[in-house]
């Protein structure tokens, strides 16, 4: 499973299969069959040291990668920024510890490192870490309630939602939580309407979808997505993603949810989808020209940032760093089922 840093994993072609009629058997009404849309993606200069299961977010313009497992299958601290106007990386402040798949949020003007896995085999950890970039040090806040990994974060208003994971007996979870950086308290929400670990999160209009993930391995990838909108505190099961996948990566863009990457029984996966809120279905994307799991996903300078991930097999990391300009009408923001917003 893509958590355990082997050498090698290979995927079976039987499974594979499987998965395929599968995914086509659920995805009725919900999958497109129509081609991709226009869209072009390209190579931007490459993260220093490759790495996946990587925490990614954007803050004041900048792209930034905490965390991950390196070419040594080891966890590291190591922290990077990236300028999109210059094309270029700089170290940063490394985590108080060795982390992956830790989730990597920004808000109140500052980074949030929160949770993680560590060790082999990976334990996960309640930590919480916060960065304000000119103070160039990250400081202790508030832990999670429940120690987990491979979660998935969004932010709304300054406020962070933590989503899902993986937990100390390797089960995957339900728990939701709520972070007030000017508070420094999480506070309960209603769980994901099932358990999920390696899912992805992003944020349009006030509501958060949850998509994808998995129950402990590849062989689970799961379709799922669930918005939660963050006024009403209540979940909407939405069509599911035609392309089931574990250790994907998702970020807001035009006014959709963007989903790009992943793995499968079948390898990692150069599959680029979005969700649209208006119209409530999947538009099939221009696929990534490198496939990756375990990567991160941000928005910067107007466009779409696919930085790192594994490839090939599990133990192979990548510092590839691709990106997408707009090329579809925007969206407005709209509500979970699908109305323009007030």
């Amino acid at each position: 499973m893509p958590f355990a840093i082997p050498a090698l994993v290979r995927f079976p072609r039987s499974m594979a299969a499987a998965l395929l009629l599968a995914a086509i058997a659920c995805g009725s009404g919900a999958v497109q069959t129509e081609a991709p849309l226009p869209g072009r993606w390209t190579g931007a200069a490459e993260l220093p040291e490759p790495r996946r299961g990587v925490g990614v977010a954007e803050l004041d313009g900048e792209v930034w990668v905490v965390g991950g497992i390196g070419a040594d299958r080891r966890a590291t601290s190591r922290v990077d920024s990236y300028d999109p106007a210059l094309d270029q990386w700089l170290p940063g402040p490394p985590l108080p510890e060795p982390l992956h798949h830790v989730a990597l949020a920004a808000a109140d003007d500052r980074l949030f490192a929160i949770g993680g896995l560590q060790g082999e085999p990976a334990v996960p950890v309640a930590s919480v870490y916060a960065l304000d970039p000119d103070l160039g040090r990250w400081e202790v806040v508030e832990p999670l309630p429940r120690a987990r990994g491979a979660l998935a974060v969004a932010v709304v208003d300054d406020v962070i939602y933590a989503l899902g994971g993986r937990a100390a007996d390797e089960s995957a979870i339900r728990d939701a939580w709520r972070f007030d950086p000017d508070e420094d308290r999480w506070d309960p929400l209603p769980p994901l309407p099932a358990p999920r670990e390696a899912l992805a999160a992003a944020a349009v209009g006030g509501v958060i979808y949850a998509v994808g993930g998995e129950l402990g391995s590849a062989s689970t990838a799961q379709a799922t997505l669930d918005a939660f909108d963050t006024r009403t505190l209540r979940w909407e099961r939405l069509p599911p993603m035609p392309t089931p996948r574990g250790e994907l990566a998702a970020a807001a863009f035009d006014g959709r949810i963007h989903v790009v990457g992943g793995v499968t029984p079948a390898g990692p996966l150069d599959a680029h989808e979005a969700y649209d809120p208006r119209e409530r279905r999947w538009l099939p994307l221009h696929p990534m020209p490198t496939p990756r799991y375990g990567l991160g996903a941000a928005v910067a300078g107007g466009r779409l940032y696919a930085v790192a991930g594994g490839s090939a097999a599990a133990g192979v990391t990548t510092g590839v760093n691709e990106f997408l300009s707009p090329l579809l009408p925007t969206r407005g923001a709209t509500t979970p089922g699908g109305a323009p917003e007030n």
